[in-house]
């Protein structure tokens, strides 16, 4: 080999080790899970009989573990059999500074929709008429709220690919509902109010995953398989923010 090809050879093969060494050392994009509910008060409970928290500690565990693998890195609330109050969440989000912050639940409907039935001596719920998909709740009080709506847009935008549709009931104008729905494709509402939202001082949005008491939709929420996919979803949907927000602070700061 001429000496001034290899030199060019040694040179490339220099930058090239130098780049993978340098991607190796950048800091990991840090995002915030926040299981909703405690053991102590466990949220709703679905028509299997199983309290909202099982659902989210369970959902908190398999995303983690693909937001890993997608090169984030995780930190959680709380671990199952933990307890932490909402004001706490927010405090610890404002202490860890990470990047993002989402909080997982699962969802209800108020009463004058659900039938109450036994099942196992546990009190249990069922809807009257079907009431299924995700909502996405943001707060125009939380301090980075732009970045807090590109979130939001993002996993509305990515869960919706699945063909997965939003659940419009909680823009019904009755007693404990009457949100404002900002987004109606996405289904995106606003949630002022929301301790986990309005306290934190980064991107924070909460994610309904799915409506426990519809029977159809808590057999949607529960397939492994469906979990998957929309886990991928909040993945790609979290990957994209972080794009989105580099973007954004970068125009700023050339402006």
């Amino acid at each position: 080999m001429p000496r001034a090809v290899l030199l060019c050879v040694l040179l490339l093969s220099g930058c090239i080790w130098n780049y993978a060494a340098f991607a190796a050392d950048a800091p990991k994009p840090v995002i915030l899970l926040d299981p909703g509910h405690n053991p102590l008060n466990g949220g709703a409970i679905s028509i299997r009989g199983i309290y909202e928290v099982d659902y989210n500690d369970r959902f908190a565990a398999r995303l983690t573990e693909a937001l890993q693998k997608a090169a984030f890195h995780v930190e959680l609330t709380r671990q199952p059999g933990q307890s932490i109050p909402l004001k706490a969440r927010a405090e610890l989000a404002n202490s860890l500074k990470p990047d993002l912050f989402l909080s997982l639940h699962h969802d209800s409907a108020q009463l004058i929709y659900l039938d109450k039935f036994t099942l196992n001596e546990k009190t249990v719920y069922r809807t009257k008429k079907k009431i299924a998909g995700y909502s996405i709740f943001v707060s125009r009080d939380n301090a980075q709220f732009n970045h807090s709506w590109l979130f939001a847009q993002q996993l509305g935008k990515h869960l919706s690919e699945l063909g997965r549709q939003p659940t419009l009931h909680h823009a019904e104008n009755i007693p404990g509902e009457n949100r404002e729905l900002l987004d109606e494709k996405l289904g995106i509402y606003r949630f002022d109010e929301l301790v986990v939202l309005k306290n934190t001082k980064i991107p924070a949005v909460l994610l309904e995953i799915g409506v426990i008491v519809d029977e159809d939709d808590e057999a949607y929420i529960s397939s492994r398989k469906n979990q998957e996919m929309m886990i991928q979803a909040i993945v790609e949907a979290s990957k994209m923010t972080m794009e989105g927000m580099k973007q954004s602070d970068q125009e700023q700061h050339m402006h």
